[in-house]
């Protein structure tokens, strides 16, 4: 598997979503403190357990181009670099010298591109949007990508979706313990045009 592909199998394996495992039961409480342990270092912007500050910085920077702050929040208030920084210690481990690779051949350009910059990071906005628009069919945006969704929708205590910003932003109601479509407003009006035949 490339970097540019995480199977939704690999992420619940990677996870520890199969808890239907009475060996994962037995085990619950010593995950539940790795998950607290990261939501802890999210939250109190402790040292990255796997990326280093500068990787962390340009990684916060390509996730907060690709969800941006606007009127509501966007990947920097879900923290998810810390889902990344976690994911790349967990399921994604074997993708991390692939990411650290493509992060360095991403930014080689950047110098020869922007007078005075070296990094993504060292760009305004608008040069950013424009170069990241110029890198959207590389496997490095492509994977970096995938992880911000993941670190934006997925639950909390995956190390993303701080606050669970994220499923605000769908409609979702954080406290539910589960769901039957439709999901939210996206799905709302498909959801009724079933129902009536259409």
């Amino acid at each position: 598997m490339d970097g540019s592909t995480v199977s939704r199998r690999l992420f619940l394996q990677g996870t520890g979503s199969l808890t239907g495992s009475a060996a994962l039961r037995a085990g619950i409480p010593g995950l539940a403190a790795l998950l607290q342990a990261a939501c802890s270092a999210r939250d109190e912007a402790a040292a990255f357990a796997v990326l280093s500050a500068a990787e962390a910085r340009e990684l916060e920077a390509i996730s907060a181009s690709i969800l941006p702050t606007t009127d509501t929040p966007g990947a920097t208030e879900a923290g998810v670099v810390w889902f990344i920084d976690k994911a790349l210690g967990d399921f994604a481990a074997p993708q991390l010298e692939s990411l650290r690779s493509g992060l360095a051949a991403f930014e080689q350009p950047i110098a020869d591109r922007y007078a005075g910059a070296k990094r993504y990071s060292d760009l305004d906005e608008s040069e950013q949007n424009a170069y990241l628009a110029s890198q959207e069919d590389t496997p490095f945006f492509g994977f970096v990508h995938t992880l911000t969704l993941m670190g934006m929708f997925g639950m909390t205590q995956y190390g993303g979706n701080r606050d669970h910003v994220g499923w605000k932003l769908l409609g979702l109601d954080p406290h539910q313990h589960g769901y039957q479509p439709p999901f939210g407003f996206y799905d709302a009006a498909y959801r009724e045009g079933q129902e009536n035949g259409e």
